[in-house]
């Protein structure tokens, strides 16, 4: 088959050999002219390539274009039996979070958001290291700036996201794998978290914890008298004074990933504002952030 092209173009002018459509001959390193036509087709299809990638990178992330807004669905929709597997689909999901953690073997978020309306329905949120040390740096910068919106997702959060769903086949039945990948921390769209904290006493939990909704966010008082390490938080064990009643409040190690680390000790006075989760039936008061742990005495 004879070569395309003229020979002057295709074959070295030095050594003769068939160098194609490279400039510089790879044998003898002679150049090879070539027409202003083939360099240009050349440059400016790689150029076109590179402005077309870039593109569709923005357009994902902002105007929609071409790239239209993902649909909006629930946790639960994952749930119905007309639900479909899918592979890494991009879907916007809000739900609350009922547990974050910060995985230091695979430097990766893990978090639960359940649905808003059944909480016997949730789906496993993921984010991996730069996306996720992205969002510790949001979050460091929040509270140096002392903003009042937070930037990384807390135990009693709703939080809206963006991200690949995967709902697979488990064994014999379907949809028994859920998870939605965050990609790029841009796609934490909104987190929601409860402003007012009522001042409560410890007693009043204990007594009557049918008062409180779970993840209720609420503010309590009381003497750190001991501490523990589950690995993945630090449990506060809380007495209060007036009552005799103890509290146990959790203190996510992801916390620490903020820049700051815990100050306060046992026998110190605290405020501490919190969600409400129960286990066993044992209420727990979990930390959003450090905003919400104040030495008083």
């Amino acid at each position: 088959m004879r070569p395309a092209g003229r020979v002057e173009e295709v074959f070295c002018p030095k050594c003769k050999r068939y160098v194609g459509t490279l400039e510089k001959c790879p044998y003898c390193m002679a150049k090879v002219p070539k027409r202003l036509a083939f360099r240009l087709l050349k440059w400016g299809g790689l150029a076109v390539a590179v402005l077309g990638v870039l593109f569709l990178y923005i357009d994902v992330r902002g105007p929609h274009i071409l790239a239209k807004n993902p649909y909006v669905i629930s946790v639960g929709d994952t749930y119905k039996e007309n639900a479909v597997t899918m592979n890494f689909g991009q879907v916007i999901m809000t739900g609350k979070a009922t547990f974050v953690k910060y995985y230091d073997d695979m430097r990766s978020l893990g978090m639960f958001l359940t649905d808003l309306d059944n909480e016997n329905q949730d789906i496993f949120i993921r984010a991996y290291d730069v996306t996720t040390f992205t969002l510790f740096d949001m979050e460091k910068t929040r509270l140096n700036e002392n903003s009042p919106v937070p930037k990384f997702p807390a135990v009693g959060d709703n939080v809206t996201l963006r991200g690949n769903l995967r709902v697979r086949a488990s064994a014999a039945q379907a949809g028994e794998f859920r998870m939605l990948y965050i990609q790029y921390p841009e796609a934490v769209l909104n987190i929601e978290r409860q402003t007012d904290k009522t001042p409560v006493s410890i007693a009043q939990i204990n007594a009557n914890p049918d008062n409180f909704k779970l993840y209720q966010r609420i503010q309590i008082e009381g003497k750190i008298i001991s501490t523990g390490d589950l690995g993945w938080a630090i449990p506060l064990n809380l007495y209060e004074m007036s009552t005799g009643a103890e509290a146990s409040v959790m203190v996510p190690n992801i916390l620490n990933q903020f820049g700051r680390t815990l100050t306060a000790k046992v026998g110190d006075l605290v405020r501490v504002k919190g969600a409400i989760q129960y286990y066993y039936g044992t209420p727990q008061i979990w930390l959003a952030s450090w905003d919400d742990l104040e030495v008083i005495g």
